[in-house]
């Protein structure tokens, strides 16, 4: 018993240092994706200025750091953030949670060496792996003056990484892929993210 539970936590620590040690190198980020678009608005190279939900007022440090890993994101899709009079507003909802995951190890019958009594031990349910994590993100963008929603998208991605200023952009990249178009249909969109920054990929 006491050599299986020691064999069991050395497994799931040469998983966590696996997944620790992925995060220094390229990762495929997949992420399960929708956008809408409604009527035919001119998104292209237009300017915005963020929205924020009285609950995202209240954690105004949080959001502005969401904020500063979407604005980079936002340009590459040719949306351009404006201190002056905007022709769209943006609002970015993010949420993120641990998926607490492991792997069940069942200890049935133990038998003796020349095929003796046995010896019936009780089911286990050991960690075996690295927690999950799931990232969401929804983008909702408005006419500044009609205050209609123009284009809306969403992504989700779960995986074991939890640096969020990296997964949230290619989470992001992912749900605007079809940017100014839009597509009803959902789809997996990958994002390779890595030293060079992030790419978006087949």
């Amino acid at each position: 018993m006491r050599v299986l539970m020691r064999l069991t936590l050395r497994l799931g620590l040469l998983v966590c240092i696996g997944a620790l040690s992925a995060c220094a190198s390229t990762r495929l980020i997949d992420s399960e994706v929708r956008s809408f678009r409604s009527g035919t608005p001119d998104l292209a190279a237009a300017s915005y200025q963020f929205e924020r939900l009285p609950s995202q007022q209240a954690d105004a440090v949080a959001q502005a750091q969401r904020e500063s890993w979407a604005i980079p994101v936002l340009q590459r899709m040719g949306l351009t953030l404006t201190s002056g009079v905007p022709r769209y507003t943006l609002q970015l909802a993010v949420a993120s949670e641990q998926v607490m995951r492991s792997e069940p190890v069942f200890l049935r019958r133990w038998g003796m060496f020349g095929g003796g009594p046995a010896l019936a031990l009780p089911s286990l349910r050991l960690p075996l792996e690295p927690s999950l994590y799931r990232f969401q993100v929804q983008v909702l963008v408005r006419d500044a003056v009609s205050r209609e929603v123009v284009y809306e998208a969403s992504g989700q991605h779960t995986g074991p990484w939890s640096d969020q200023a990296n997964i949230l952009p290619a989470v992001l990249l992912a749900a605007l892929r079809d940017f100014p178009q839009g597509t009803s249909g959902p789809s997996t969109v990958k994002v390779e993210v890595g030293p060079g920054g992030m790419e978006l990929r087949p």
